[in-house]
C-alpha cells in the first residue's frame, strides 16, 4: 500500500468491546457480530454478545488457546495443556477431533486457521517458550494429524495467503514470521522464508487485510504491526497495553478489526482502513 500523502492508520481510535476477561486470546466473530475468544489461564471459552456481555460457552479444563469457526457454525480450539483440537458445537458440546500427530501425542496446540477440504493447519508448540515445537496438517474429519515441520521455537499465530499456497506462521521465541509454502496439494510444506523480523518481542497472533497486508499483534510493546506484501513494515498501531496476544477482522463490512489485550484484561476493536481478508479468516463472514 503506498502511504505516500496521507497515512490512513492515523486516526485509528480503539474501543474497549468488553473487559474483565483473563488472559484474552484466540477470538472468532461470527455474522451476528458476538465474538467468541478464549480466557487461557481459566480454561475457558467465552462469547462476547454485540452489547458487549461475557459469558461462558464451555470449560474446557485445560488451557484454551484459539477458536475458529467451521463451515457449519461449529467452531474449532486448540487446548494446549489437553493436548488437543476440539469442536464445539454453538450450545457449548466439546468433542475431540485430534489429539495425535504421526501416530504422537500433541505438544500442545495453540493456533490454527481452517482451509478447505474439512483440513486444518495448526501450530503445536507445547507449553514452554524455550521447547522445540511443530506445525500440523489435520483433517477435521478423519482426526488424522500429520508433523509439517518440526523444531520450531514456539510456533504461535498462524494464517493462509489468500491464494491458499502459503502459511504463515508467528515464531514466538525467534521474533520472526515465517512463510511456508505449500505443496503437494497442501500435505506438504517447502522450507520456510523469514517474511518479517522483529528485534523484541513476540508476535503472537497474525491476520492478512484484503490487500495482503499481514497484520501482526507483538506481545511485549503492545502494537498491531502492518507489513505489505514484501514484508515492509507499514504502520504499527499501539493498542493500549503491552499485552497484545491476537487479532481478527469481522463485521457486516469485514472492517472492524478486533485485538485480545492481556494487560487491560480486553477485548478492544477499531475501524481499520482497510478490510480484512475474508478466505481463511477464524471469523464467519
Amino acid at each position: 500500500m503506498n502511504l505516500s500523502d496521507v497515512d490512513p492508520y492515523r486516526d485509528i481510535e480503539w474501543r474497549t468491546v468488553a473487559d474483565g476477561i483473563l488472559s484474552p486470546e484466540g477470538p472468532a466473530v461470527d455474522r451476528d457480530g458476538h465474538v467468541f475468544l478464549v480466557s487461557r489461564w481459566t480454561g475457558r471459552v467465552m462469547q462476547v454478545d454485540p452489547a458487549g456481555i461475557v459469558s461462558e460457552l464451555v470449560q474446557t479444563g485445560g488451557k484454551p488457546q484459539s477458536v475458529a469457526f467451521l463451515p457449519n457454525g461449529d467452531l474449532l480450539l486448540a487446548d494446549a495443556k489437553n493436548f488437543a483440537v476440539f469442536r464445539i458445537t454453538r450450545q457449548g458440546q466439546l468433542t475431540v477431533v485430534s489429539n495425535q500427530a504421526d501416530g504422537r501425542p500433541m505438544l500442545g496446540p495453540n493456533d490454527l486457521v481452517v482451509a478447505v477440504d474439512g483440513i486444518a493447519y495448526v501450530t503445536d508448540p507445547g507449553l514452554e517458550m524455550d521447547g522445540l515445537g511443530q506445525l500440523l496438517r489435520v483433517d477435521i474429519h478423519s482426526g488424522q494429524g500429520t508433523v509439517l515441520a518440526e523444531s520450531l521455537r514456539f510456533p504461535n499465530g498462524i494464517t493462509l495467503t489468500e491464494d491458499g499456497e502459503s502459511l504463515m506462521v508467528a515464531e514466538s521465541s525467534l521474533h520472526r514470521v515465517l512463510r511456508f509454502p505449500l505443496i503437494d496439494g497442501g500435505t506438504r510444506v517447502a522450507d520456510p522464508e523469514v517474511f518479517c523480523q522483529f528485534d523484541d518481542h513476540y508476535p503472537d497472533g497474525i491476520a492478512f487485510d484484503a490487500e495482503g497486508n499481514l497484520l501482526v499483534t507483538l506481545h511485549g510493546n503492545g502494537c498491531v504491526h502492518a507489513f505489505d506484501p514484501s514484508g515492509t513494515q507499514i504502520a504499527a498501531i499501539p493498542t493500549g497495553g503491552k499485552g497484545s496476544t491476537n487479532c481478527v477482522f469481522g463485521g457486516s463490512d469485514f472492517q472492524t478489526l478486533y485485538v485480545t489485550e492481556d494487560d487491560q484484561q480486553a477485548l478492544r476493536a477499531a475501524r481499520w482502513p482497510i478490510p480484512g481478508q475474508r478466505r481463511y479468516s477464524r471469523s464467519r463472514s
